[in-house]
């Protein structure tokens, strides 16, 4: 388990609206399922096992995700890998990534 926890930036958008648009009071945190990194050996790349991984992540979490209470997937990315987590659907509120080891990103389960 872990936490997507919500920056306090007006243009943050949670559920297709602006952070802006709830109320003062909306929490700052919600629960999540938190994933390691997905990497695969280099003789490996590029032949579609780490997709399988978060595929088997994502297929768990969205079974998981009535009974622990939780909406979120998160994983923290090196950011060399920040292209390959956004072609996936999952998205980051961190802007600066320069001076960072890894950048947290979410992904909205369904």
């Amino acid at each position: 388990m872990g936490a997507l926890k919500i920056p306090d930036l007006a243009d943050f958008e949670f559920r297709g609206r602006k952070l802006r648009e709830y109320p003062k009071e909306f929490p700052n945190q919600f629960p999540a399922l938190l994933i390691g990194k997905i990497a695969t050996e280099h003789s490996q790349e590029n032949k579609g096992g780490a997709t399988s991984l978060l595929k088997f992540a994502l297929n768990l979490a969205n079974k998981l995700r009535a009974k622990v209470g939780c909406a979120y997937l998160v994983a923290r990315v090196y950011p060399e890998s920040i292209d390959w987590y956004r072609q996936k659907g999952f998205k980051t509120y961190v802007g600066n990534i320069a001076e960072r080891e890894t950048i947290p990103m979410y992904l909205e389960l369904s």
